[in-house]
């Protein structure tokens, strides 16, 4: 997993031409004025998931990972603790693997890091995380998860 803010996600660019493509449509594109939902960045190799929540206790989050995709979470809006582990440490899923939604789900035994307006997050297959944890109090929060498809 990688922690950054968009402001300094160039360097990204050198995990491929997906995440360029990601970060440069997040750069130049105001998260808060989009419709939540799906939007195309290229097809489905590329694209963006805008969503608008108010955060959640931890009973209603779930530990995911990814086996085609990398998840870049960007915080327009708000702020939440995305939870961390490594995939080889979350232990057994709790679920099969669903190839349609890409995702298998583990107990919630992880760390958290705080993500804040602005700031990104990369998880790749290898790392199993829980966005949408809330912090002290529930937060609206304003959100893109861009999927990258790994080849």
């Amino acid at each position: 997993m990688i922690i950054g803010t968009l402001s300094e996600c160039e360097r990204y660019f050198v995990f491929g031409e997906g995440f360029r493509k990601a970060f440069e449509f997040l750069r130049n594109n105001d998260i808060r004025k989009m419709e939540p939902g799906r939007h195309d960045i290229d097809g489905d190799n590329v694209f963006i998931l805008v969503q608008e929540y108010v955060s959640k206790s931890i009973d209603n989050c779930g530990l995911e990972a990814h086996s085609k995709y990398a998840d870049v979470h960007y915080v327009a809006e708000g702020f939440e603790y995305l939870g961390y582990t490594s995939l080889e440490r979350a232990g057994k899923p709790v679920t099969e693997y669903d190839p349609k939604a890409d995702a298998v789900f583990f107990e919630k035994e992880c760390e958290y890091i705080l993500l804040q307006k602005g700031d990104i997050a990369i998880v790749f297959p290898e790392d199993a995380h829980m966005p949408q944890k809330r912090a002290l109090v529930p937060t609206p929060v304003r959100k893109a998860c861009v999927k990258v498809r790994l080849d």
